[in-house]
């Protein structure tokens, strides 16, 4: 059985030159292979913008690597028991925002750069752990998010244990978030890379769980200390249905896990999650992610979930 992708540009309207035309066609041709395969599509101007799009983002990438404009900005993870900040997730941004993570994290991941910028994260992460350390300030866990592309940094666990030894910080400070995606290759070596990294002492966390393809399998034979529900999954059945949500966190819990939601954007979820079993809240509602210098001011501070329901602006 043959199955093929074609790509369809029309002459006259799309262009009069030749160079232009088989350009086209491969331009379309290379957007059906990215939408699934064994399809066709016809040119049209969109796609040639997506392109330019996506090169003026990986432009700014590579600039950003060089010249050193990310910055990463902590959102807390609240316990939903007492209210405390019992850690924080290190979300990436570049300093000028010129673009969201959400426009380039894909491009990164897409060009390979994100290999880079996955052990910058890293190294960012525990240097300031480093910092807050020498300061005295009362630690907590920082959670770093990993990309299904970072296994093909044969050496990130080494460099993960160097930085570590290096700047003498805790493993158990440390928690690496992974995706379901990160499966979708050869999961052998994926699951004895995710077992050299619990091995050092960090904690594992699958996020998303509930986006697409989530399997209850995964969380059998994943070395995991702890899932995270996906936003989705609160929106549909913390309103039509939400003994959902409690079976899954019963079975979570069972499984020895540590549940997080993540997501809690408005009073209403806010006060849905808080009925259940869930352990830990994370959200807009509580905390918009925020500076590292924020962190100190509120690192201490306890959130009274069921009365106040504190923010931070």
């Amino acid at each position: 059985y043959l199955s093929m992708s074609m790509g369809i540009t029309l002459y006259p309207k799309d262009s009069d030159e030749v160079t232009d035309l088989i350009m086209n066609a491969d331009l379309a041709m290379y957007t059906v292979k990215e939408t699934g395969k064994n399809n066709y599509a016809f040119y049209s101007n969109e796609m040639k913008t997506k392109i330019r799009e996506k090169s003026r983002i990986e432009r700014r990438l590579r600039r950003a690597i060089e010249k050193d404009d990310f910055k990463l900005v902590y959102q807390p993870q609240v316990s939903a028991i007492d209210g405390t900040v019992c850690g924080y997730e290190a979300l990436l941004r570049l300093k000028d925002g010129s673009s969201s993570p959400g426009e380039f994290i894909p491009v990164a991941e897409d060009t390979g750069l994100i290999i880079d910028i996955g052990r910058w994260v890293t190294y960012e992460v525990i240097r300031q752990l480093s910092i807050w350390k020498n300061e005295g300030m009362n630690m907590k866990t920082i959670a770093i998010n990993f990309s299904a592309k970072q296994l093909n940094d044969g050496n990130y666990v080494e460099f993960l244990s160097n930085l570590l030894r290096q700047y003498d910080v805790a493993s158990n400070l440390i928690e690496i978030e992974i995706t379901e995606t990160i499966l979708l290759g050869e999961k052998i070596e994926t699951i004895e890379t995710l077992k050299n990294i619990k091995n050092l002492g960090i904690s594992l966390s699958l996020d998303d769980f509930g986006r697409g393809y989530s399997s209850i399998n995964y969380l059998t034979y994943l070395p995991l200390d702890k899932i995270k529900l996906d936003k989705s999954l609160s929106d549909k059945f913390l309103y039509e249905d939400i003994d959902v949500i409690n079976n899954i966190i019963s079975l979570a819990h069972s499984l020895g896990f540590i549940v997080v939601a993540e997501g809690v954007e408005t009073e209403e979820q806010f006060v849905k999650i808080c009925s259940t079993e869930c352990n830990i809240i994370q959200g807009f509602y509580l905390s918009k992610p925020i500076e590292n210098y924020q962190v100190v001011d509120i690192n201490d501070g306890v959130y009274n979930l069921c009365f106040e329901k504190n923010k931070l602006q």
